[in-house]
């Protein structure tokens, strides 16, 4: 749709220029001062155009200094948003990493049975008291 528009804009746009300067093409003396002393003999149309262009590219040189600070806060608006991202991709997976964790530790481990204490057998306690032979 915008190359459409673009082609609509442009195609007339040539056509008027073309149109001018083939209506326009007496010749006329221009002169400026402190760069040409002689008078120097120029096309209407080569003067129109250029105004044109110098008054184009000064208009695309204060919108370029306009925008600055626009172009600025985009691209600080960038990092941030892939700091976020990456940010927000590593609290997923340290989220996937505690739910599994979660999972496991939410099974129950088997019951160990209650086993009796067990006493030393009698004889076992005999023989620590009996003092040892001299040798």
């Amino acid at each position: 749709m915008g190359s459409v528009l673009y082609w609509i804009a442009v195609v007339p746009l040539f056509l008027v220029v073309v149109v001018f300067a083939v209506s326009n093409h007496q010749a006329t003396t221009l002169s400026l001062w402190p760069v040409l002393t002689e008078p120097v003999p120029f096309p209407v149309y080569g003067i129109a155009l250029v105004g044109l262009f110098i008054g184009f590219v000064t208009g695309g040189i204060v919108s370029w200094f306009q925008h600055g600070r626009a172009r600025h806060r985009i691209r600080d608006l960038q990092r941030q948003s892939e700091a976020d991202q990456r940010e927000l991709a590593s609290l997923r997976e340290r989220l996937s990493g505690l739910q599994r964790g979660e999972r496991q530790a939410t099974i129950p481990p088997l019951p160990v049975p209650a086993a009796e204490p067990v006493s030393p057998p009698a004889e076992a306690a005999d023989v620590t008291a009996a003092p040892l032979p001299a040798r």
